[in-house]
């Protein structure tokens, strides 16, 4: 008599042949922070928010060291006081500085603009422009950098002096004229730290949008 052999596969089968193709079939593209046309979600607002800080803090800066000026009547012999100004356009640094972070001001509007009527036309962001603006950033962050280096060397001097080249200190004569300086150069940083986590963040766009075509 011939047997009879069951082929029926077990339940437990079907289910063990159906896990693989479940995971395969999930998109590769769908990783975490990129949606499926490799742009990373929320980059656009993020950008915006960063390059309004720029403008803000860098507009601050500005307006604070412009209106730094000091005036004092300074002793110059025991019976005579002659009246003396600290003013920022007095040094070169400082007009610098107040230059660099003026372009900074206008630039971020001008980028702003333009990232928001390129986004509503293209609807996502252009690589193109990306690109551009990765590098236009990084080169005003240099100028920001050496502005405010600039800037804190000759505040450093004001605050402490020289002995060695014989420069005295004007900051315990001029108090308001260093606080308005101080207040500036904070802002300022404030101003460059956003448009360094603005190219940092733009590269990383860039990168992953790289990585995704790939």
């Amino acid at each position: 008599m011939a047997s009879i052999i069951d082929t029926t596969a077990p339940p437990h089968a079907a289910l063990d042949m159906e896990i693989p193709v479940k995971w395969s079939a999930q998109a590769p593209e769908h990783t975490a922070g990129i949606d499926a046309r490799g742009h990373v979600r929320n980059h656009g607002a993020v950008d915006a928010v960063l390059r309004v800080v720029v403008f803000v803090a860098g507009l601050a800066a500005v307006i604070v060291m412009v209106t730094s000026k000091q005036s004092k009547m300074i002793p110059i012999s025991p019976v005579m006081t002659i009246p003396l100004d600290a003013n920022w356009n007095q040094s070169p640094a400082y007009i610098y500085y107040v230059a660099a972070f003026s372009v900074a001001c206008l630039y971020s509007i001008i980028t702003v603009v333009t990232s928001v009527i390129a986004r509503k036309k293209t609807g996502g962001n252009s690589t193109k422009l990306q690109f551009l603006l990765s590098i236009l950033d990084s080169v005003l962050l240099c100028i920001l950098c050496s502005a405010v280096g600039a800037a804190l060397g000759v505040a450093y001097i004001g605050l402490k002096g020289n002995p060695h080249s014989f420069w005295k200190e004007i900051c315990n004569a001029y108090g308001s004229f260093c606080h308005h300086l101080s207040a500036s150069i904070t802002m300022a940083i404030v101003s460059t730290v956003a448009l360094l986590l603005l190219v940092c963040l733009s590269n990383y766009v860039l990168f992953k949008k790289l990585a995704t075509k790939h």
